[in-house]
């Protein structure tokens, strides 16, 4: 394991943190406008809606998830990446609602052939992690009130969620030492924001 990937970073990002970012800011705004996020977040999103969501999550995540197996080892910088799976949270979450998954057009997303690019599609999936819970809480009057049926994507992994974010982020420092990973970190988090949007569409 790299030396920097056993500690969590501060709470202020580093320069490869900032990097992302600064390259997703934009980006990562637009997806706060997306029509269904906007009815999630104010807590008025049909079931319908809702379970449609899940299934652009999941389209986007099981594309990020097969990609990583097929690209670097990223196992000596801590990160293991089929323990950060999210599809099985979703599957979970769909079949709960009764929703049977359909079949899924391919996701436009590359192999990633380094260790920096590998980070850049983590940061995304690592980061819809992060503000889960609040939208959770936010379908109580979607799904059973008090129950987490339905809602184990947005709740996440509980009380390691902090620490695997740390982790992470600790693991984007170590490789980002250089300003060329920094950018090929960047320039694969677009990447991987781009077909996150595609694949939930806009309706």
């Amino acid at each position: 394991m790299a030396g920097g990937a056993a500690a969590l970073p501060s709470r202020r990002p580093g320069p490869a943190r900032r990097a992302l970012r600064e390259a997703t800011q934009d980006l990562h705004e637009r997806m706060h406008g997306h029509p269904a996020l906007l009815l999630l977040s104010r807590g008025c999103i049909g079931r319908d809606a809702y379970a449609a969501l899940l299934v652009g999550f999941l389209r986007f995540h099981r594309a990020v998830e097969d990609r990583l197996s097929r690209g670097p080892d990223l196992g000596p910088f801590g990160i293991d990446v089929v323990a950060r799976r999210r599809s099985p949270e979703l599957l979970d979450d769909l079949s709960a609602l009764g929703v049977s998954v359909p079949a899924m057009p391919p996701c436009d997303l590359a192999v990633p052939e380094s260790v920096p690019a590998a980070l850049g599609y983590l940061y995304v999936t690592e980061g819809s992690r992060l503000g889960g819970r609040v939208l959770a809480r936010a379908l109580e009057t979607t799904l059973t009130p008090g129950s987490a049926e339905g809602r184990h994507f947005l709740l996440g992994e509980g009380g390691r969620q902090g620490q695997g974010w740390g982790e992470f982020c600790a693991a984007v420092e170590d490789v980002g030492v250089s300003q060329d990973a920094r950018a090929e970190m960047a320039g694969a988090a677009v990447s991987a924001f781009i077909a996150f949007e595609a694949c939930l569409g806009r309706a």
